[in-house]
Parts: C-alpha cells; structure tokens; sequence
C-alpha cells in the first residue's frame, strides 16, 4: 500500500503523548475504548506529523451524557458495581461545515448523515457507536472548508471512529474504512480516489492479531 503513495510510511508515536495526559480522562473507566479526549489528543499528533492544520478543541462543540456504562458492564455480564458507579460520555463535535455519506462496504448505497448518531438511553452500554453509528459503514467526509488538496484515507477499527471529526479541517475529503469488514482493495482505493495520506489506526490487538490478516488481504 506504500507504495500507491508520495512518501514512506511514517510512525506517529502517540504512547508518549498519552502518557503526559494520563492524569486526564483519556480511556473510559467502563468501556474498553479511548474517550474523545483521548482520541484527540492522538489525532493532534497525527495531524502535526502529516504536516496539516488541526483546530484546537476549544472551537468544538462539546456535549455530555450522564450516566454511561460501556462495554465492560456488558463484557462482566452487565456487573452491579459498574453500574452503580456510571461515567460521563463526552464528545466535541466540529462547528465547521462537512458532507458526511454513509456507504455500505463496497462504497455503495450511500446516505448523507451527521458523524454522531443517537443512541438511545435504552442501549447506554452501545453509546461508543455514537461515532458513526459504530462500525457497520464506511464513510466519505467532503469538508467545507479544507482547500489543501489532501485526501485521507483511514483504515480502522473500532478506536478510528472516534478520531474522525477531529479531521474535518485538516483533509479535503476523508475516506473511512473497518479492514475487518471492507470488502474492496485499498491499494485500488488509493489510485482511484487519489489519497494523498493513509492512516492507520488500530488498537494493539488489530493491528498484531487475527485482523492483521484482513488488512494483507486488502492490499493485494
């Protein structure tokens, strides 16, 4: 897949950066996942490696939801402790205008659409699937107010979602794709849509585990 693109791949060490904000609330007490914080602060060092502008989180918006209890409530067969003992579920969303599609996983059938979803009280355990309704699409974002001729392609799991709004300035268009459920080529994907830069943003577990995998199958 390097090789469809103008430069060398590119660490972006961000365990240095997390660890200067440890003392904030980066990772979820309830859910496996990284907050909006912590994503954040992740996509702010990935956007100073690429070399583009990055809006500073005062210029989002902020909202809060009372009373999360994530993933972990589930995964300990939904534990009393956790949920007596709920947290808060934050996201910023960005001011600026974009274009948002939803596309099932041959970038077909697209549908315009916000990048947060709802997510009702009901299903509180599932309100990480507030960025983008979770993993079931693959997105396109056209921003209205980049004009730097770069175009980002995201290949994720699960801990990409939440990076993606912080992006919105920085990338003319956005391409976003779960490489445990995409079903096109990357590489063709890369030539075709004439991306400039390529993200990859996985947990640990993706990128060294049985998915790693599904992403060598994509870039045959």
């Amino acid at each position: 897949l390097s090789g469809a693109l103008s430069s060398a791949v590119t660490d972006v060490p961000i365990y240095s950066i997390l660890e200067s904000h440890k003392d904030e609330e980066i990772y979820y007490r309830t859910d496996h996942h990284w907050t909006g914080l912590g994503a954040y602060y992740a996509a702010e060092k990935f956007a100073q490696t690429a070399g583009v502008d990055f809006t500073p989180l005062s210029s989002y918006t902020k909202k809060v939801r009372t009373g999360y209890v994530g993933t972990m409530y589930k995964y300990t067969n939904y534990s009393a402790t956790l949920l007596n003992n709920p947290e808060d579920f934050v996201t910023y969303a960005p001011t600026s205008s974009y274009v948002a599609t939803f596309y099932d996983q041959k970038l077909q059938n697209g549908r315009t659409h916000d990048l947060f979803w709802y997510v009702d009280d009901d299903h509180r355990s599932s309100w990480y699937s507030t960025y983008l309704a979770g993993d079931a699409y693959s997105v396109v974002i056209k921003s209205g107010t980049c004009t730097n001729g770069r175009k980002l392609l995201i290949v994720k799991d699960s801990y990409g979602n939440a990076l993606v709004p912080y992006f919105v300035d920085s990338f003319e268009e956005i391409y976003v794709v779960d490489a445990r459920v995409f079903s096109l080529s990357l590489t063709s994907l890369v030539s075709e849509k004439g991306i400039t830069d390529v993200l990859f943003a996985e947990c640990a577990y993706s990128a060294v585990g049985a998915y790693r995998k599904n992403v060598e199958a994509l870039t045959e």
